[in-house]
């Protein structure tokens, strides 16, 4: 998402620059060409082994911008945050995910951090109402520093690789209703509860296949299946790059998820004309789906609820095909040049601001 936004902004305003503590395989392939990603450290090298290097080559990138993005939770912003104070240079804060879910699983030390640095932050950029209201819940934020812009989708792209052929071991997908989930195989996502619904459908005699596509907690959601008695018609496969072809085959799009922060993959299904069930978790899905309109919405760790919002649209022809034709429409309100705008105001006017040192003329330089 932020390399995304990196390739959207305007080039006549914008000069944006990445770095990242740790490079990943795959990173090459992401990056736009006119962007600059700095590199702080090799794979084989560990950050307690660099404890003076690091913090000296972001600062000395830092020096260079004239708004600094902190893209993820967490550590990106402690570094961002310390960096921008030491530089003099405005930060602002993304968040993506619900902080009060994560820094629940995490040690104390991370919640007095957040307490001591969000509230200092100069801009705040949410990806969901649902976040921004956890957050100023959390910590005294002051509202005129907060804004909420959901992220953008690449229509174009998405589509693009959609049109791509099934693999071979998928074809199942052309001849029988798949019911598709997408995501990381953890609790969050609540594919346990996917499975469920799945296999009290089949015990109703509504034929279909589930296929989850994502690594994790693989072994056990198999068990789970085997347990249920559908591991015949549960798939598995692991993660796959290029999830839209799937998206585009799928009978139905099923977000099982006990919490998120945006729910990309909402928006991604409906790009690829699959109708959408998904749990009203917080935050995401009802701000995408506005309460109803675009897909269904079920309650959280409902996984009766959730298969009868399922049969419902694997057994209505009529339904299936109006999700379909509500949710083309509704990704168009996701398109970067809808959602980049306001991020662009918004890093404008953080290179605006007074005392965050030198003013420069022409393109501002963004530090992601």
């Amino acid at each position: 998402m932020s390399l995304s936004l990196a390739s959207q902004l305007d080039r006549e305003q914008f000069e944006p620059r990445i770095w990242i503590l740790r490079s990943v395989n795959d990173l090459a392939a992401e990056v736009p060409p006119d962007v600059r990603p700095h590199v702080a450290l090799r794979p084989d090298q560990r950050i307690r082994h660099q404890l003076w290097s690091v913090p000296r080559d972001l600062l000395r990138e830092a020096a260079q911008a004239d708004v600094i993005v902190a893209t993820v939770e967490l550590m990106p912003t402690y570094f961002g945050f310390f960096a921008g104070l030491l530089t003099g240079k405005p930060v602002v804060g993304w968040v993506r995910n619900s902080l009060d879910r994560v820094l629940g699983q995490l040690p104390a030390l991370h919640r007095w951090l957040g307490r001591l640095i969000y509230p200092r932050l100069p801009r705040l950029v949410f990806v969901s109402h649902g976040l921004k209201d956890t957050l100023s819940r959390m910590f005294p934020l002051r509202e005129e520093r907060l804004s909420v812009i959901h992220n953008p989708l690449d229509l174009e792209r998405v589509r693009a690789l959609a049109a791509e052929p099934l693999p071979e071991w998928a074809a199942f997908m052309t001849r029988r209703a798949t019911v598709l989930g997408v995501g990381r195989l953890t609790k969050q996502k609540g594919f346990d509860l996917l499975i469920e619904a799945h296999a009290a459908l089949r015990a109703r005699g509504v034929e279909h296949d589930l296929l989850i596509l994502g690594d994790g907690e693989q072994e056990q959601l198999q068990d789970l299946a085997r347990r249920l008695g559908v591991e015949g018609s549960v798939h598995l496969p692991g993660y796959t790059a290029n999830p839209y072809p799937f998206m585009r085959h799928a009978a139905v799009f099923a977000l099982s998820s006990r919490y998120e922060g945006f729910a990309n993959v909402i928006t991604e299904a409906m790009a690829c004309g699959a109708p959408v069930v998904a749990t009203d978790c917080p935050s995401g899905p009802a701000e995408i789906l506005e309460g109803g309109r675009h897909g269904l919405l079920v309650p959280v760790n409902d996984s009766a609820a959730l298969a009868q919002a399922l049969g419902r649209v694997l057994e209505d022809g009529a339904l299936r095909q109006q999700l379909r034709e509500v949710g083309l429409r509704r990704a168009q309100d996701f398109a970067p040049e809808r959602i980049v705008p306001a991020w662009e105001a918004v890093l404008r006017g953080a290179a605006r601001q007074p005392g965050r040192g030198r003013r420069r003329t022409g393109r501002s330089r963004v530090r992601a």
